[in-house]
């Protein structure tokens, strides 16, 4: 006779099917680098290789938003080939889940 010992799988938190909905709903993140204001004029003369002076300082910290509300401020960073963006300060859970829901 053999002896194994077996791990003991933790149990995973039992969440109830609202959250558990919730969790898996689908969010739009968006990363705001800066933004310009332009006439209609200046639309229309944009063609590829056109530059845009965005109002953001190169060192602020960016904008992250969860379905148009902001939770987050970061710095960007290069991740390989990409174009990432590292959290610098973040809303709490609560504020961040009552943003999302609408829920006081």
């Amino acid at each position: 006779m053999s002896s194994r010992k077996q791990k003991k799988k933790t149990p995973e938190k039992q969440l109830g099917p609202q959250i558990q909905k919730l969790m898996e709903m689908p969010v739009t993140a968006r990363l705001v680098l800066g933004e310009c204001k332009l006439e209609i004029e200046e639309i229309l003369k944009l063609g590829q290789g056109s530059m845009l002076e965005l109002d953001t300082p190169v060192k602020k910290n960016l904008k992250l938003y969860i379905n148009d509300e902001e939770i987050a401020k970061a710095k960007s960073v290069i991740v390989g080939q990409q174009f990432g963006a590292q959290i610098t300060e973040i809303s709490s859970t609560k504020d961040r889940l009552k943003d999302l829901t609408d829920l006081e």
